[in-house]
């Protein structure tokens, strides 16, 4: 093959939602090759690319392509290439052309394919139509008739995906998703990493942040609907403790953590500089606190879970997207998912039609209320432990709309001044009072 055409595949990945490098001054440094998922004596041939990206402090992280090689007209021509064997040949890219992904799903559904793990080959039937699920992610979903789909996972890294190894664990729970194979690859250094993951597409459900934020916007009350929630994540931690174990976790150490990831946020976002002390005041309530740990969802909002009358499903078990894949491999509280999902409310009060009233206020307690009184049960914890989760989570929400959604900024950039403020407020008040 001739030289890769870098700059081409670099104006597409700089640009796509699942890159996680914007604003931080990457660079495409190299492409390294898969073996060929499809026949590759004939057009069209795709196979997995994968994409090192370096930045100027010295890291470099990795994400994977689907290329397409063709010689027919096609709307996602990334470059053109005269190919020793086929000539000039047209780059694309796979996932959004309509050939390219036949031949691949034709290829991928032999249960001895070597770059599949399959639990079910069978339950993929690849001439069904397919597309690409137009929603925002950090990730491409594509969808294989009604009720398939393929999950192509675009920052890898060495080892499983957690979204594999959790779901692998919950096969069956019937809160979580069907998973039927796993696509492998290798990464420059000669280390596994999973690609994508073929999965159920679960039926008769919607959206639960676009559900979330039509009831918002008709102020019509979900208290119950968020207590069913909160009752299915119950079951997911449950059985993540069985699956995964559990272990206690020191609230000190926890709030140092989470003092230097506001200390690095801030040398990204000047104005969280301003809450430092406010906020230090807030993670020091962790101190002393034992806290069991174990695995977790890691990044739970609405965007995370599927509604349907009769129960929710929960998607999405990769963590948070700026983070590196062995932290969001750790043990956790599970008071951050709870608090993930608190966070959540807050972000759907935007969708009321005035979003600073009173009344969207009391729509988004009253969720909360309902999700805690759900999960929680005889469970509650102290304030400060919500507190802390609440501050963390929303802090590393202001770094990622910075980088991705500017003018979403200030939700986030509010909730740290309020729960930053209530805690300035209450030390103050004590002191008064002694």
């Amino acid at each position: 093959m001739t030289e890769q055409p870098l700059a081409a595949w670099w104006g597409l990945i700089s640009a796509a939602r699942w890159f996680g490098g914007k604003g931080l001054a990457g660079r495409l440094e190299s492409l390294t090759p898969q073996p060929w998922l499809t026949a590759p004596e004939r057009l069209p041939a795709v196979r997995a690319e994968i994409a090192t990206i370096g930045y100027s402090d010295g890291r470099r992280e990795h994400y994977a392509l689907l290329a397409g090689y063709t010689d027919q007209d096609s709307p996602a021509v990334v470059a053109e290439v005269d190919d020793p064997g086929w000539g000039p040949v047209r780059v694309v890219d796979a996932t959004a052309d309509q050939e390219c992904l036949r031949a691949l799903l034709e290829a991928l559904v032999d249960p001895a394919h070597p770059a599949m793990e399959w639990i079910d080959a069978t339950a993929i039937v690849p001439t069904e139509p397919t597309r690409v699920w137009p929603g925002e992610q950090s990730n491409t979903t594509l969808c294989i008739g009604a009720d398939r789909m393929l999950k192509l996972f675009r920052k890898v890294e060495a080892g499983r995906n957690l979204d594999v190894e959790v779901l692998t664990a919950l096969n069956g729970s019937g809160v979580t998703p069907a998973l039927y194979g796993t696509l492998v690859g290798e990464l420059p250094d000669g280390q596994l990493a999973d690609l994508g993951m073929f999965v159920e597409r679960v039926q008769g459900v919607r959206d639960g942040w676009e559900w979330a934020c039509e009831a918002c916007g008709q102020d019509r009350d979900i208290a119950a609907e968020a207590a069913g929630l909160g009752r299915a994540l119950a079951r997911v931690h449950a059985r993540l403790a069985s699956a995964f174990g559990t272990s206690a976790g020191s609230g000190t150490a926890l709030a140092a953590t989470m003092l230097q990831r506001l200390d690095a946020a801030a040398t990204q976002v000047g104005e969280l500089s301003a809450v430092r002390d406010s906020a230090e005041a807030v993670f020091r309530g962790l101190a002393g606190i034992e806290l069991a740990s174990q695995r977790v969802h890691g990044d739970f909002h609405l965007g995370q879970v599927l509604y349907a009358p009769d129960g929710w499903t929960i998607i999405d078990f990769e963590g948070e997207p700026l983070k590196p894949l062995a932290e969001r491999r750790q043990p956790d509280s599970v008071w951050r998912d709870v608090a993930g999902m608190l966070r959540s409310f807050d972000y759907v009060r935007g969708a009321h039609p005035d979003p600073t009233s009173s009344q969207a206020r009391a729509w988004c307690r009253s969720a909360r209320r309902g999700f805690l009184d759900g999960y929680c049960e005889d469970a509650v914890p102290e304030a400060s432990v919500l507190d802390a989760y609440e501050l963390d989570k929303a802090i590393y929400e202001v770094v990622y709309e910075t980088r991705n959604r500017p003018a979403w900024v200030h939700i986030p950039l509010g909730a740290v001044r309020d729960v930053a403020g209530r805690t300035a407020l209450s030390a103050t008040h004590n002191q008064e009072e002694n």
